[in-house]
């Protein structure tokens, strides 16, 4: 055996035996690799490790059961994903990773701050803290009674005129039957300029006292058709033709 081939069998017996290895750190290098950066693991178990693929370092699967700093209680063991580089011949965890196939390091957590000290403020027992007295205010700082707002009587409502009677003007426009059905299968429309658009035709208005006279053609068959309709005013906005309730449309 030659003095090169001596020394290479030497190189990885030594590598094998510190831990070192191609294989990523051990499970004692990784529980004391996360005590370096602070976390709080009760128990570590290593389950297996890679070369990272785009960074230094090696990306390992672990399980681990992780503890609280103030409550003192431990989760449940969870499976975790790190990377683990060797720094002068230590182990670092980097934290943990977020996709193993790139090896990218999820920005770590930050470290619990330690609780406020409490210092001695007096008292016949120098580690017990006294509260101090709750002030009492003087009489005279005390604020004065607002005094109860005067109540805003109501404005009385101005009564509607009673209708006038009926006219071209007010009957000109679009009425809408019952309490205002203004679709157009219950609405008519009386133009101002004379025109007549109902549900069931179309022609030509006119007004006689309380009298319109409605002359024009059906829409379905095109007859010529002549009516004399009964106009009752019961409001600025409401009437009756031949019985029946209309009132006007918005527009």
């Amino acid at each position: 055996m030659t003095r090169v081939g001596a020394l290479l069998i030497v190189t990885l017996a030594l590598s094998a035996c510190s831990g070192l290895g191609q294989d990523g750190p051990s499970q004692d290098e990784m529980i004391d690799a996360l005590a370096r950066r602070g976390e709080k693991v009760q128990s570590t178990e290593r389950i297996a490790c890679k070369a990272a693929p785009s960074l230094p370092g090696y990306i390992c699967d672990f399980k681990s059961v992780a503890c609280s700093a103030y409550t003192k209680k431990c989760d449940k063991s969870s499976q975790r994903t790190g990377r683990f580089v060797q720094v002068s011949g230590s182990w670092m965890f980097m934290g943990d990773v977020n996709d193993p196939g790139r090896g990218t390091v999820a920005a770590p957590e930050p470290m619990p701050s330690a609780p406020p000290v409490v210092t001695d403020l007096g008292g016949t027992d120098g580690n017990a803290m006294v509260a101090p007295p709750t002030p009492v205010p003087s009489p005279t700082t005390l604020p004065s009674p607002k005094p109860s707002p005067t109540p805003t009587p109501k404005a009385t409502p101005t009564p509607k005129p009673t209708p006038a009677g009926v006219n071209r003007t007010w009957l000109s426009g679009r009425w809408g039957a019952g309490e205002g059905d203004c679709s157009a299968r219950r609405a008519v429309n009386f133009g101002a300029g004379g025109g007549f658009y109902g549900k069931r035709g179309i022609g030509t208005w006119t007004l006689k006292g309380k009298t319109v006279t409605v002359t024009g053609k059906y829409t379905e068959d095109d007859k010529p058709f002549t009516q004399n309709l009964g106009v009752e005013r019961s409001g600025d906005d409401a009437m009756t033709i031949e019985g029946k309730r209309y009132h006007r449309c918005p527009n």
